[in-house]
């Protein structure tokens, strides 16, 4: 009897002491099983919001040239220089549609110094932002103060949300013109998202969810935010009429949140990534419902060992369709990672075609500038056409006295003076042959590949030589004091073009005044660069004008004078040699005008 009972404690003493090794055991089992699958969703979360970043970013840097190229375009900076013009509204206006279709952007306007809307892609639509003010928006008044601005926000006109790019457009006298907006949609990304099966969100730097994949999530904080963020965001109407309500009013945006979705409640482990270049920061939830049922099964497996062996079996079985679920999960995984890989493979091909493209435009337009530029020095010659054939009849009706002069001293016998002649008319024959190849050197098609060395005073004899006959038939007295020393790099014909131009409206300048003096001269300052003064005595530049002398197609000459492009050919041909052409009055001594060329020096 006493046997039985102490058999029956120590039976006792086992099975309390299995119960307790099964419990430590079961546990364990359960946290060293709910950490692994935790970290492998944290690793699998990880991997996606690299994919999803890179998405993201795409969509944000694919039109972030577009504001740049708009605010250096002519059109757009002459529509804020006379924001009332019609045709400038309208052409600006169709410019911005038409880009808008190709593009594939939300909304392209332009705001003036004063925020107003002077032009817009929808200026034929109701909700039209032409005629609305936009001062008090964010991305208005940053690119003012930095001349460039990236900002999310619901559109206070069309409700619409979007990313606005904004770039600041420089005044011609220094400053700033106005803004461009270009308005992208991200509104695809979350359907993405939702279609993909992932809980992800993005929020801005108050920590305000603005992009999500399920819409119970947008606009709204993760925690409840300070009073001068609410107000700011109330008074810039970033986002519209929404309450921001805090999703997590108590809990911390780390470990494992539950969020409440328009269908049930998600619980999951959170893992995030931040943008600081563009202020955001994207968040990826995983549920963990799996995981933790994970962690139950194996708990209750390894309590089940412990208590029989006979159950091992089973166990095993059950891990193995565990691994078998993993290697699922992973295959999944790396499915979708395939997935993602081939589409930036496939929108960085879409990406180079478009480079691609806008290569071969900027090679039309080079091709298109040079034959322009051509045509301008054609137009040249035949401004000075009549001059250039009075230079060419005087020698040829020398010529002609010579050789009938001649025919009579030689019936004479005098073939003396017949030498003498003959000598004079090779001579007569060499000024005709010099004057057509300078006149087929200066009407040859030339481009960049030419560039060379050119001595200011060569290129300027050169255009004095070509315009030698209207000088002397006007009566004009020139100044040339050009440094031999003086070289620049640059395309000779092409520099000669454009002091030939100097000096052709320098003498239309000059037409009716009582004294006619055309000054060059060439100093050196402290850039390393030439600068090149081309002065007149005429009646100056009215100051109305100064504004629009280089646009193209402006020109004070009667009809049939000119097209209003030699100005404008010439500033664009010193641009390309890295330099710039102004135009301004001169003082009391100089009284007409003063066109200053300032290029690089070259060594010589």
């Amino acid at each position: 009897m006493h046997r039985i009972t102490r058999h029956g404690a120590v039976l006792v003493t086992l099975g309390w002491g299995l119960a307790a090794f099964t419990l430590v055991v079961t546990l364990a089992a359960f946290g060293v099983t709910l950490d692994a699958g935790h970290e492998q969703v944290r690793r699998a979360a990880r991997q996606r919001l690299v994919i999803d970043e890179a998405i993201l970013r795409a969509a944000v840097e694919r039109y972030q040239y577009l504001p740049g190229v708009l605010a250096l375009d002519t059109e757009v900076r002459g529509l804020l220089d006379d924001p009332d013009a019609a045709a400038h509204v309208a052409t600006v206006n169709a410019k911005f549609e038409a880009i808008e279709t190709a593009s594939g952007v939300a909304a392209i306007y332009l705001l003036d110094r004063s925020g107003l809307a002077r032009s817009a892609g929808n200026w034929n639509q109701t909700l039209t932002y032409v005629g609305r003010s936009y001062a008090y928006r964010p991305y208005f008044t940053q690119a003012l103060e930095t001349g460039a601005s990236r900002y999310f926000g619901v559109g206070t006109t069309t409700s619409r949300p979007g990313l606005f790019i904004g770039k600041a457009v420089p005044a011609r006298e220094g400053g700033v013109a106005g803004v461009v907006v270009v308005k992208i949609d991200l509104e695809n990304l979350q359907r993405d998202w939702r279609q993909a099966g992932e809980n992800v969100l993005v929020s801005d730097a108050a920590g305000v969810v603005f992009l999500a994949s399920d819409p119970a999530w947008k606009y709204r904080p993760f925690r409840p935010l300070a009073e001068a963020d609410t107000a700011r965001i109330h008074a810039a109407r970033q986002y519209g009429d929404s309450a921001l309500r805090p999703l997590l009013p108590e809990q911390d945006q780390g470990g494992t949140i539950e969020l409440a979705r328009d269908k049930g409640t998600l619980s999951g482990v959170v893992e995030r990534v931040v943008m600081p270049d563009l202020g955001w920061t994207l968040w990826s939830i995983t549920e963990t419902e799996a995981t933790l049922r994970q962690a139950v099964l194996a708990a209750l497996a390894a309590g089940i060992s412990c208590l029989a062996v006979a159950l091992a079996l089973a166990a095993a079985r059950e891990r193995r369709q565990r691994l078998r679920g993993e290697q699922a999960m992973r295959l999944t995984l790396e499915r979708r990672v395939a997935e993602r890989t081939s589409d930036l493979s496939t929108a960085n091909a879409r990406l180079h075609e478009e480079i691609a493209e806008r290569e071969r435009a900027t090679v039309a337009l080079r091709a298109t500038q040079d034959e322009l530029i051509h045509a301008g020095r054609l137009a040249a010659l035949g401004q000075i056409s009549m001059a250039i054939n009075h230079e060419i009849n005087q020698p040829l009706a020398a010529l002609r006295t010579f050789l009938s002069s001649s025919s009579v001293f030689l019936e004479r016998g005098d073939t003396a003076t017949v030498g003498r002649n003959l000598k004079r008319m090779t001579e007569v024959t060499q000024r005709i042959a010099e004057i057509i190849r300078h006149l087929k050197v200066f009407a040859r098609k030339t481009g960049p590949e030419h560039w060379e060395p050119v001595r200011l005073a060569t290129a300027a004899a050169a255009a004095l030589d070509l315009l030698a006959a209207r000088i002397r038939a006007e009566a004009v007295q020139v100044t040339c004091t050009i440094p031999p020393e003086a070289a620049v790099k640059a395309e000779p014909i092409r520099l000669e073009q454009v002091i030939l131009n100097l000096m052709v409206n320098a003498l239309d300048a000059m037409r009716d005044a009582p004294e006619r003096r055309l000054d060059l001269t060439a100093t050196r300052d402290e850039t390393s660069s030439w600068r090149l003064r081309v002065a007149d005595s005429g009646s100056g530049i009215p100051e109305e004008h100064l504004a629009h002398l280089f646009d193209p197609f402006f020109t004070t000459k009667a009809a049939g004078e000119g097209l209003g492009l030699g100005l404008s050919l010439s500033s664009l041909i010193v641009r390309d040699f890295g330099g710039s052409l102004a135009a301004a009055n001169g003082d009391a001594d100089t009284e007409g005008a003063v066109f200053t060329l300032v290029l690089p020096a070259a060594e010589t």
